[in-house]
Parts: C-alpha cells; structure tokens; sequence
C-alpha cells in the first residue's frame, strides 16, 4: 500500500485546489523555508491522524477573500488489498472542513468518525499516535531519551500500556474485595446478637397467635348466625316485594292497556283534528277562489259590456262612413266617365288640327309649284312668317305645359317616395306590434304556467302543513304530559320579556336547553342529569339579570292592579345565571379509560355557557353499567349510563323502568323544529298566494296591454291599406303624367318639324319668283284654314282645362275615401275578442258552480267529523277516569314497596357490614370443631373469657417472627455474599499474573525483532561499529528492595502477592555499541556525537517498520543534523528500503538525499499561496545552493 495522489485546497497556504502525485520509492520535496512544505505531511497527518480538533488552524489565511473550508483528499493503492472491505484497486479518503465541521467521505461515501476509525485500524494505522509520521526535532527527542523513556516509547507502540490499565484495575478491585471481606464479618457479629433474643420473642408471638386463632373461630361462628338470621329476614321481605311488584305489573299493564286505547283514541282523535284542519283549508281555499273567480265574473261581465258599448259606436260609425264612401264612390265613378268622354273630345280635336295643318302644308306646296316662276314671292314670305310666329307662339306653350307636366310628375315621385317610406315604417310598426304581442303571449302562457305552479305548490305546502299540524298536536301532547307547568309558564313568561322589555336582547342568550346541542344516544343521560336545569335562562352579567326581575316586579303589580292580564304568571319560578358571576373550575383531565366517557365531551354547546356547564357536569361520567362504577365512586365521580340511571358520588341511585320513549330534550327540540317548520311553511304559502296575486295582476295588465297593441296593429294595418291605395292611385297619376308628357313632346316635335318646312318653303320662294295673283289665292285658303286651325286650338285648350278641373276633383274624392277607410275598425277582431271573454266567462261560471258543491261537500265532511270526534273525547274521559283509579292503586303499591325497600335496604346493610366481617378459617385447626354445636350465648362468654387472655400479651412483638425471617434471609444471602467475594478475589488475582506474563513476552518478542533489524541498520550507517539493544531487568536483590519500600508505604497488606503481581521487572531499553577493531571498546548512546545520535534514533524509527508493518513514511527535514557522510549512508539505507517497497516522502534542503530520489517537488510562494510543481534534480541544487548561501550569509 502506498500513497498515490494528494488532492488539497484551501488547508494552509495552498488556497486553490493543488494535486500531488507520489509513486512507490523515494519522494523528496525541496522549497525555501516558509514555502509550505512541511505542510504537505501536516495534510497527510490531517487526514490519517485524529486532528480535526484544531479546526480553524487548517483554514488558509491570505490576501483576498476569507475562506470558510477546506478539503484534503488522498488516493491509496489498494492492489495489495490492505483495505480488505474494499474490491477496488484504490480508496480514496477525503476530509473537509466547514463552518468548523468536520466530514469524511471514503470513495465519495460519507462516514462516521467511528467508520473511519476503524478502517484506518483495520490496516495497520492509529489516529492518535503515527509513528510513521516524523516531524521536525523528533529524532533530537528520541535521541535523547533514557533507557526508561525508550522502554515506555517501544510499550506505547506495541499497546502494552492496556495491560498496565488492566492491572491496575485488577489491584483496585482487590483492594474493593479486601474492604468488602471486613464489613460482611462485622455484619455476622451484629446478627448473631440479634437472632438470640428475636428467638425469645418468637415463643411469645407463637402463644399469641394461637389464641388468636381460637378467637377468630369463635367470631366466625357468630357471624355465621348473625348472616342468617339476617337472610331470612331478607328472603321473607324480598317475597312481599315480590308480591307487591306482581300486583304493580298487573296494574301497570291495565295501565298500559288504556294507555293504548287512550293513544288510538287520541291518535284518531289528531287524525281527525288534522283531517277538519285539511278539510277545513281545503274549504278557505274554495271560498278564496269563489271570491276569486266572482271577482274575475264581474271583471269580464263589465269588460264584455264595454267592449259590446264600443262596438255599437263603432259600428253606428261606419254606417256613416259606408254611406259617404257610398256616395265617393258614386262621384268618383261620374268623374271617370266625363274624363274619359273630354279625352275622347281632346283626341278629337288633336286629330282635326293635324288634318287641317296637313291641307296647310297640301296649298303651299301646289303654290309653290305653281308660282315658281313668279318673281313677286314677298306676299306668301309674309304669310309664311305669320304661320311661323303661330307656331312660335305654341311650341312656347307646350314647353310651359311640360314644365308644368314634368313638376307634376316630380311631386308625383316625391309622394310616391314618401308613401313607401310610411309603408315600410308601419309594416315596420306592425312587425313590431306582431312581435310584442308574440311576447305578451310567451309571458302570458308564462304566467299561466308559473300560477299553475305556484297553485300546486300550495297544494303541496298545505299538505305538508297539514302533516306537520298533526305531528305538532301529538308531539305538543306529549310535551303537555312530560314538561312541568311551571316550565312552559317560565317559557311564556321569557317570550314576553323578550317581546316587551326594552332589555338589550343580545345580552339574553335564553334557556340551557336552546344553547346545547345533543348526540341521539346519549340523550337519555344528558335528561338524567340536565332536566332540573333545562329551563334556567343564561344572561351575560348581572346588570340584566336585575332588568329581567325588575319587569317581572312590574307586570306582578300591574296584575295585581287588574291593568294585565297575565294568565297563571306567578305560577312560574324563573332561574337566571349570569355568566360573569360563575365560579370558574380548574381544568380537570379525565382518566384514560375506554369504558367511560365524561358527559361535557357528548353535548355541543355555545362556547360562552362552558363554564356554566362545566360546573354542572364537572367529573359526571357515562359508563356502561352502573355495576361498575365502584372505582369510580370513589374518586367522588357520578356515574350515568346511556339508558339514564344515574348513580351519584354519595351513593344515590336514580333511574330504573321508565315508560317514556322520548326525553324532555328531544321532545322540546321536536316541538321546536316543527313549529319553526310549520312558520316556514305558513310564510311559503302566503308568499305563493301574494305570487298567484301578482300574477293574476300582470296578467290583466298583459291582456290589457295585448288589446291596445291588437288595436295599434289593426289601425297599423288599415293606414297601409290606405298607403297602398294611394300609392296605386300615384303610380296611376304617374303614369298619365309620362304619357302626356310624351303627346305633348310628340306634338311639340311635330310642329317643329311643321316649322322647319315652312322655313325650307320660305328659301324655295326667295329661290324662285312666285305668281302674286296664285299666291294671293293660294293665300286665302291658307288663311281660313288657320283660322280654323285657331280655333281649334282654343277648344282644345277649354277642353283640357276642363279635363284638369276634374282629374283634381277625383283626387280629392280618393283622398275622402282614404280617410274614411283609415277611420273604420275591424269588426272581426272585436268579434273574436267578444267571443273569447264570453267563453272565459261561461268557465268562470262552471268554476264557481264546482267551487259550490266542494263546499257544500266539505261542510257535511266537517259536520260528520265533529261527531265522531264527541265521540272519541266521550271515550277518552272514560279512559282517563280509569286511568285515575289505576293510577291511584299504583301510587299506594308504590308506597308499600317504597317501605318494603326501606326495611330490606337496611337488612342489606347489616347483612353487608357481617360479609365484609366475615373472617375466613385458619387452616390446620381441628380441635376448635366443638364450637360449632355450640349456640349464640355460649359463643359469646367463650369469646370473652379468650379476649380477657389476650389483654395479658398487650406487649407482644407481633413482627418477631418476620423480623426473624428476614434476619435469617439476611444472613444467609450475607453467607453465599462472602463465598462469591473469596471466589471473585482469586480469580483477579490470576487474571493479574496472566496479564503480567503475557506482556513480557510480547515485549520480549518485539525485542528480539527489533533488535535483529536495529543491527543491520546500523552496521549499514557505521562502517566501523556495531550496535545492539539490551533489556535490562531488576535483580532479585532489588526485587525484594521494591516490595519492602512497598509495604511500608501501604501498612495494610498482609500478602506480598499483590505487589508481586502490581512490580514490572523490565525497567528499560540500552543500546550496546561496540567497535569492530575492538569489541572490548563499548559506547553509549550519550557518549556519542549529536549526529550520530540522530542516526541511532533514525535506525529505531525504522525498526518500527517491522512491528507494524507500515509500507510508507514520511519525513520531515531528517537530514537537517547529520554531516555528509552521514547522509550518504542515510540515503544508501533508504534506497534498499524503498526497493524493498516502501514509499518514502522526505522534505529537505541537503542534495546527499537528491541522488537517490524518483521524484522531485517543488515548492513556491506567492502572495502567502504556495504551488507545487513536479521538477528537476538541477532545480532542486539550486533552491538548496540558494539556501545554503543564505545561512551562511546570516
């Protein structure tokens, strides 16, 4: 095994992280001092040695940033398997130190201290002494030693001083045996002396108790009489009992038996209550919907009224109408004929110019074929020029009349415009109207549904308050049988003060029973103890405690005045616990046992009442049986079970057979829930009832909105008839315009064209000459045609106006009608309504006629049920009467067996006290059977006269003979002390010897090793001496000296042995040299030069390479005293060693040791931060040559 790698940072001055690697052989490392190479075997020491103590002197302290921790990790060749647990070839162990803690990893694994420890051991090494490790100024140390000092060195590295431990231990416990030897024979004299008058004392105590015995018989033998005389006693009163119980039980069961008829009466008798309520209900809901449904009748009678009163002005209305459209329609019907007649007459006309401007045209051109060749033409120019100024004259009248024509027709588009906008906006309105009474539909029907929802939710809430009103009867009869009158008076007296009072409300928290909350099963307990407290009001001081008393005094007077009536108010005792002035209890914690549990922990209460509680409840616990308790008893516990029989701390027993199926708590509880339900359903009711009222509201306002939104429509839908009337009469208009537009600009272009003609016939005159005399005559007819032509034109024109003055009146006429239209309604919507009315009327009317025979049916329902129920209440008083006499004879078997019990409770207490008298026989006495035939007054005087004896041993020691027992036990186990003491004695005594003898061996052994190698080695480093190590021993003559010495100091031994065995014989190691020339010449160690010394100390650390077996060790400066030869022979020694593998790792400043080295390491400092690198030999002479230098320079 040998080192491969070191692996440090941060330890000392190496701040980074540095790597060394080692082989096996010789290692040198070299540097200045201060360089930090010593502190390459102080990293080494640090991790193979038990340093960690010394925590804050590895840290690096240098420029720069402090360091907080530090590692060193070193890398073993494990291929010899040194590290026997582990297969791999090499171990890697690691420390590292931070925030001053110290972890160890072995191949990267952390460890344990004691892990470590114990892998370091488990290959030869020690943490607390490394002998293989030497520093600096240890070989002058071991050099100077004396023979002692290397004995006691050579012991500490063979383990001896565990021996010397274990010795001196063994002398200690002798030592220990000695003194305990002493005080066991003083202990046996005590005794001896005490045994002697505990025997006389033991004869007395043995008369004593046989009289004793004979008085204990004598006492059993009367306590036999007593008990059963007693027992028959008690036999004879538990049949009476018995008797009595029988009699109850036959009571009871009449009891019971009426009890059961009683509650089918009175069961029938609720049935029935309930049955009159839900008929009766039933019977309110009918007359509610009668009134109802009359109400509607009369709604719709008068509404159908209205409607007919309308219908009949609306239609004496439209008479009128029909007779003015009647009328209109007539006119319009003339007009349109006398338009058609003056259009055929403009036709006409129209047709009669043409033809005469045709013949115009006809005369001048025949003469202006027959005058072509006249020269005088100016005549027929002029005439021509007139025609033209005619037709001037009339193309500028037509242009007016088509201007006239076209703003007409322009007017017509306007209006033809703005009757489609006013069609699409009231098809728009009417859509709109569509839709909203589409909505008002959808809502009613919604409406409709939700009131037939609300209808059956009624129902069904009726139902079920018709079921809770016939649990409230039964649950409230039975909280009339179970609670106390005072009880429900106190309970109508806090209502009151509650209502009344000006006291602040919050400050009332109200009864125990309203603040607790209680699991099902532990009900019956909870009644047991909290019943007489169930009605105590909680309050928070005592400011309102007083304000509750003083309205209690206030409404006393005003009773007493006659100013209230307070019914059966002084009959009620209140109790009022103001919280703030409870006792507080210390906390108590209950035993942890499975078979009880504390009754506090089975109710839920308001955390304000838990001292109040506790008080009540304090060490009340439920158990399974009252059998049990007696433990618990008398820890002052009171005791419950689930079933409520209550057994109190002084011994009260409560409980027993009850007939009650439900407790106070769960009937008041049940009571109030139902008539919290019973609220809750009344509310429901009347809150469906006030919905069905709003509903039937928003339905009359629907269909009131629905016949306004109906008439809109309807005035919506006759306005677009109208609109498309006269949107057909404009597009008529229209159409007429564009066709007189279009004569008129067909005329007009026909007289242009007429124009242009007379234009060419001008140029054709002045062209060619025309005849005067034919022209003249052609004239003249061209002249009385024009005339005509005039003429016709002015009829024409008359006519036209004429036609113009009644195309405006059959306008007007359109327009009256129109409005007439607008004004009629639609009959055949007020029909359909009328109907509609009429039909809901007649259902209303069937309705009323149903809602009629109900009531009648539930009247003579009602009636019948009163009857039986006369007769069910006529039964139950004679139920009640026997239940009296039942209840009576039970009350006076009650009394007997109360005093029946009395008797026979105090029998048991006496037949009690002689059980627990009673005194069991001694065994092994048969002379005393003759008391047995004695009788009670024989018994007694033989029972005095031995009590009268036994007064004479008043004095007796009644522990003699226990005490003599123990004394006995006590010697003996002193006996078998002192056996085990002599036997422990001898066997330390061998231990000591053997101890003794095997540490000589081993040390004579180690001897004989190392002083064959100390030999060799020496030769090697003398050429001219040799050298041996001799044991010395003392001389018998000394020996006897020592023990002398010995036993004057410690007067007290008596044997030599334990100072033979304690006397070590060896006392030291000298090292014998002799000269090889002469052996008579013999040397010691102090004879010898400071330089060889060294050498004789180096030759010694090495032997130890043979005890332990070290394959590696690591020097530091060894060199530093010896002189050159030296040295040589030190280096030569050290090769052998190293080829023989062990791994040296050597600092030094001498170049003898260079020669031989595989490695060399140098070390250097920079800013107090060392680096070491791998060099040369020639490196290395010259640190060395530098400071050699520099020593001599200083």
């Amino acid at each position: 095994m040998h080192i491969k790698q070191i692996k440090l940072k941060g330890f000392r001055t190496y701040k980074n992280e540095t790597v060394i690697e080692f082989t096996k052989g010789i290692n040198c490392i070299v540097g200045f001092n201060g360089s930090g190479k010593s502190n390459i075997l102080m990293a080494i020491e640090f991790i193979l040695s038990d340093m960690s103590e010394y925590k804050q002197v590895f840290l690096h302290e240098g420029i720069g940033n402090a360091v907080r921790s530090c590692y060193v990790e070193i890398t073993f060749d494990n291929s010899e398997k040194y590290f026997s647990m582990f297969k791999e070839n090499e171990i890697k162990i690691k420390k590292v130190l931070e925030n001053m803690k110290c972890e160890i990893y072995v191949n990267d694994k952390n460890i344990s201290k004691s892990q470590y420890v114990e892998l370091l051991e488990s290959c030869g090494l020690c943490v607390n002494n490394l002998y293989n490790i030497i520093k600096q100024g240890q070989i002058i140390k071991l050099s100077n030693m004396k023979e002692e000092e290397i004995l006691n060195y050579l012991k500490s590295i063979l383990g001896a001083k565990i021996f010397e431990e274990k010795k001196k231990d063994g002398l200690s416990m002798l030592r220990e045996c000695d003194t305990k030897k002493e005080t066991i024979q003083k202990e046996f004299n005590e005794m001896n002396t005490k045994l002697e008058s505990l025997q006389e004392e033991f004869q007395k105590f043995l008369e004593y108790k046989k009289l004793e015995k004979e008085k204990v018989h004598l006492e059993y033998f009367l306590n036999e009489i007593n008990y059963k005389n007693i027992y028959e006693e008690t036999q004879i009163l538990k049949s009476k009992l018995q008797e009595l119980k029988n009699k109850t039980q036959d009571e009871d069961n009449a009891l019971n038996l009426s009890n059961t008829s009683k509650s089918e009466y009175t069961e029938k008798l609720n049935k029935m209550k309930l049955e009159i309520v839900t008929i009766q209900n039933e019977f309110d809901r009918t007359i509610s919907e009668e009134i109802q449904n009359k109400r509607n009748i009369i709604q719709l009678e008068i509404l159908i009224d209205e409607k007919k009163k309308e219908k009949s002005l609306k239609e004496s209305k439209n008479k009128n109408q029909i007779e003015n459209m009647n009328q209109i329609n007539e006119f319009i019907l003339r007009v349109n004929e006398k338009l058609r007649a003056l259009k055929d007459v403009i036709t006409l006309k129209e047709k009669e110019i043409e033809n005469k401007n045709n013949e115009i045209n006809m005369l001048l051109s025949k003469n202006m074929a027959k005058n072509s060749d006249d020269a005088n033409y100016s005549h027929n120019v002029k005439q021509i020029e007139k025609m033209i100024n005619d037709i001037n004259t009339e193309l500028s009248s037509l242009e007016k009349e088509i201007m006239k024509n076209e703003n007409y027709l322009k007017e017509l588009k306007d209006e033809s415009k703005k009757l489609n906008k006013d069609v699409k906006e009231n098809e728009k309105l009417s859509e709109k109207y569509m839709t909203e009474i589409n909505e008002l539909n959808k809502k009613s029907e919604n409406c409709v549904e939700e009131k037939r929802k609300c209808q059956r939710k009624i129902s069904e809430g009726t139902s079920n308050l018709n079921n809770i009103k016939s649990q409230l009867i039964e649950v409230n009869d039975k909280y009339e049988e179970m609670v106390k009158s005072s009880n429900k008076e106190i309970v109508k007296m806090v209502d009151i003060i509650l209502k009344e009072s000006n006291i602040n409300k919050d400050s009332i928290l109200g009864f125990l029973i309203d603040n607790i909350n209680v699991d099902k099963n532990y009900t019956k307990a909870v009644d047991t103890i909290l019943e007489s407290h169930y009605f105590t009001l909680i309050v928070e001081d005592m400011k309102t405690a007083k304000h509750i008393v003083e309205f209690i005094e206030k409404k006393r007077e005003e009773k007493t005045n006659k100013e209230f009536n307070f019914r059966d108010f002084f009959f009620g005792k209140l109790t009022i616990v103001p919280l703030l002035n409870v006792k507080k209890y210390n906390d108590f914690t209950y035993p942890n046992d499975k078979n009880i549990v504390p009754l506090i922990n089975c109710v839920s209460y308001n955390s304000k009442i838990y001292e109040f509680l506790k008080s009540i409840l304090f060490k009340t616990i439920i158990v399974k049986s009252l059998e049990s308790c007696q433990n618990y008893l008398e820890d002052n516990y009171n005791c419950v079970n689930i079933d409520g029989d209550y057994l109190s701390k002084h011994g009260f027993v409560y409980g027993g057979y009850s007939k009650k199926k439900y407790g106070v708590y769960t009937v008041y509880n049940k009571l109030k829930e139902l008539r919290e339900e019973e609220k809750n359903e009344k509310t429901n009711i009347d809150n469906f009832s006030n919905n069905i009222e709003q509903l039937d509201e928003e339905l009359r306002i629907i269909y009131d909105q629905k016949s306004t939104l109906v008439a809109q429509k309807n005035g919506c839908l006759t306005s677009l008839n109208s609109i498309t009337n006269n949107i057909h009469i404009n597009d008529d208009n229209i159409r007429k315009a564009n066709e007189k537009i279009k004569s008129l600009q067909e005329k007009k272009e026909s007289i242009e064209d007429y124009k242009n003609q007379l234009k060419m016939q001008i140029l054709q005159l002045r062209n060619h000459s025309i005849n005067p005399d034919e022209s003249k005559k052609g004239e003249n007819d061209i002249t009385s045609i024009n005339d005509e032509v005039k003429k016709l034109k002015e009829d024409l024109n008359k006519v036209r106006n004429e036609y113009d003055d009644f195309k405006n009146k059959l306008e007007l006429l359109y327009q009256k009608r129109n409005e007439n239209d607008s004004n009629m309604y639609m009959k055949d919507y007020e029909d359909a309504d009328i109907a509609e009315y009429n039909k809901e009327l007649k259902d209303k009317h069937n309705l009323v006629e149903k809602i009629n025979k109900e009531k009648k049916y539930y009247e003579e329902k009602i009636k019948q049920i009163n009857k039986e129920m006369e007769i069910v209440k006529s039964n139950i008083d004679k139920i009640l009467i026997n239940e009296k006499k039942h209840k009576k004879k039970i009350l006076d078997l009650c009394h007997q067996m109360n005093q029946t019990n009395e008797e026979l409770r105090i029998l048991e207490g006496k037949e009690e006290n002689i059980r627990k008298k009673k005194i069991i026989l001694p065994q092994g006495i048969k002379n005393l059977e003759e008391y047995q035939n004695y009788d009670k007054q024989q018994l007694s005087s033989k029972l005095k006269s031995i009590t009268l004896e036994l007064k004479q041993y008043s004095n007796i020691n009644e522990k003699a003979g226990d005490r003599l027992n123990i004394l006995m036990s006590d010697f003996n186990e002193l006996k078998k002390r002192s056996e085990e003491i002599n036997t422990s004695y001898k066997n330390i005594k061998d231990m000591i010897q053997h101890i003794g003898k095997k540490k000589d061996e081993a040390l004579e052994a180690t001897y004989i090793k190392i002083n064959k190698y100390f030999s060799e080695y020496f030769s090697l480093l003398f050429k001219n001496r040799k050298a041996n190590l001799m044991l010395k021993r003392m001389s018998e003559k000394e020996y006897k000296e020592r023990i002398n010495e010995m036993n004057q100091k410690k007067r007290i031994r008596k044997k030599y042995v334990d100072d033979e065995a304690y006397i070590d014989k060896i006392t030291g190691i000298s090292i014998n040299i002799t000269s090889n020339e002469d052996e008579k010449m013999n040397y010691t160690i102090q004879e010898l030069s400071g330089g060889e010394r060294s050498i004789v100390a180096i030759c010694l650390f090495l032997c130890l390479n043979k005890i332990d077996n070290f394959s590696f060790f690591f020097f530091d400066e060894i060199d530093a005293a010896l002189d050159t030869v030296h040295r040589d022979n030190l280096s030569i020694l050290l090769r052998e060693l190293a080829n023989k593998g062990t791994q040296f790792i050597i600092t030094t400043f001498r170049k003898e040791l260079l020669e031989y080295c595989e490695n060399m390491y140098i070390v250097k400092i920079v800013d107090r931060e060392s680096y070491i690198t791998k060099g040369t030999k020639k490196e290395a002479y010259e640190i060395i040559s530098i400071e050699e230098k520099n020593a001599i320079e200083n």
